[in-house]
Formats: C-alpha cells, structure tokens, sequence
C-alpha cells in the first residue's frame, strides 16, 4: 500500500514539475522585458536540475530523477529568454560556485557515500529562491515574474515531500522546506502593492513606483 501511495505521489509530481516551469517560460516570451526576474536563479536551478536527475538514476529513484529531468527543458529556456531580454544579473558567479559544489558533493560519494550529496541537493533549491526573492525585493517592478509558477512550486514542493516521506528520501524534505519558504516569500512581494514596496525599499531617484516597464512600452 506504502509504495503504491508512493508511486501515486511521484507521478503526480513529476506531472507538475514539467507544469510548473512553464508560466515563467510563457509568461517571458511573450515580453519584451524580464524585469524583475534573476538570470542567476535560473542558472542555478537548471544545474540542479540536472543533479538531482543524475542522483535520482544512481540512488534508483525513478521518482526523484523523472521530475528534475522533465523540468530542465522550460527552465533552460527561461533562463535563455531572461539572458536575451535584460533580466538581472547580478550575482552570476553563483552558478559557478554552485556547479563546482554540485560536483564535489556528487563525487564525495565514492569514499564518504551519499550524505554530502544529500544534504546539497536537498538545499539545492535555495539557490533559486534566494536569488529569485532578493531580486524580486529589490525590483520596482515584478510584472515579468509569473506568479503562476510559484505557487505550483508550492503544490510541487509538498509533494516531493510526502515521496521523500513515504520513500524515505530525505533530500526531498530538506527540498519541500526551503521551497516553500522560498516561493512564499517572492509570492509576498508579487502581491505587495508598488507604493507599499516603494516605502519598505527606497528607489532610485526618478522611478515611479506606479508605472512598469510595460506601461512605458505602451507609452512609447
């Protein structure tokens, strides 16, 4: 019964996971901006994406590879779009730094077994909400951020933590913890109002608050 339930529950999040890349995907080719949005966030996460995929096949984990492997192709192409169309980037060195550690994790495996890689993956989330929610804080304006996709990584989240309950995978529920957190947060700034955030976080001199990027577009 466990592992059918358990079964249940992977399919239904590698089924979300290919879903909820996509608004952010959509959301920015169909933009001629991507305020708001960090090039270094999703660098971060289609490397990651692609290491839980490789330490879902070695740990036999069809659960844990499937869904990180059919999120990669949108969130590869969100970070292609966010390059082109001027999304923020601040921070690249991230992707560098978390590449190299990905890798040492991966390969401390051999003499120390799976705990680094574990506790790395599972945090491996981190580096795309953190970047994510500074620049998304720090932003006047938010309209290239798909809210959409944060709350499905929400629902995603809690899934890979009931598999990572039922299967007994810990990096899952390190991953459900931070996810949530994170996505909750950049959420919270989605629906701030402009003249609230512009009194929490002071802007540059001439901007105003209440119009974005795509009414000036609309302007011009």
């Amino acid at each position: 019964m466990t592992l059918h339930l358990a079964t249940l529950v992977g399919l239904a999040g590698t089924l979300l996971a290919a879903a909820y890349t996509v608004p952010q995907f959509r959301k920015l080719r169909g933009m001629a901006t991507a305020a708001g949005v960090s090039v270094a966030a999703l660098a971060n996460s289609t490397i990651s994406g692609v290491a839980w995929t490789v330490f879902g096949i070695l740990e036999h984990e069809v659960w844990v590879a499937l869904p990180a492997a059919v999120a990669i192709p949108a969130t590869a192409g969100a970070l292609v779009l966010a390059w082109l169309r001027g999304g923020s980037r601040t921070r690249l060195w991230l992707p560098a730094v978390w590449l190299v550690v990905v890798s040492l994790a991966g390969l401390s495996a051999i003499w120390v077994g799976s705990g680094p890689a574990t506790v790395v993956l599972g945090g491996s989330v981190a580096l795309l909400v953190t970047p994510a929610a500074m620049t998304a804080w720090r932003s006047h304006d938010v309209s290239a951020i798909a809210a959409s996709a944060w709350s499905l990584m929400i629902v995603d989240a809690l899934l890979a933590g009931a598999y990572g309950v039922l299967a007994g995978v810990n990096a899952n529920l390190i991953y459900a913890a931070v996810a949530t957190i994170g996505s909750l947060a950049i959420l919270l700034r989605i629906g701030i109002p402009a003249h609230v955030h512009a009194r929490l976080v002071r802007l540059p001199d001439g901007i105003d608050p209440d119009v974005s990027v795509a009414d000036l577009s609309l302007a011009a």
